[in-house]
């Protein structure tokens, strides 16, 4: 999600520190796990709500096609493929020309 290493965040605290000032840094602390709690209790009642549709309208095994293992996965591009050509049988290849067949050459005069 956010890729920070330790020298950038080091650099985020060092700056905290400057512009904030060590007195309202745990105040901020405080408010920012707040926040952070409460981006968890949404996204957990989303997922609440959301298991509760798939089981009310018994859409349990869509869900559970959904979560197939990687070797499982749904390869489009075979699928349009053998979809191609089971509608539609592929016209005949033309016959190649006999080689045996007299070809006009040129004289020279």
């Amino acid at each position: 999600m956010l890729d920070f290493s330790w020298p950038e965040i080091f650099t985020i605290v060092v700056v905290a520190l400057v512009v904030i000032g060590p007195q309202d840094i745990p105040k901020i602390m405080h408010g920012l796990g707040r926040f952070v709690r409460r981006l968890q209790y949404v996204r957990f009642a989303l997922s609440q709500q959301f298991d509760d549709f798939m089981k009310d309208n018994d859409l349990e095994d869509i869900r559970q096609a959904a979560r197939l293992r990687p070797d499982h996965l749904f390869d489009e591009a075979a699928a349009d493929e053998e979809e191609m050509t089971s509608l539609a049988p592929l016209p005949p290849e033309p016959e190649p020309q006999s080689q045996h067949e007299p070809q006009h050459e040129r004289t020279q005069p």
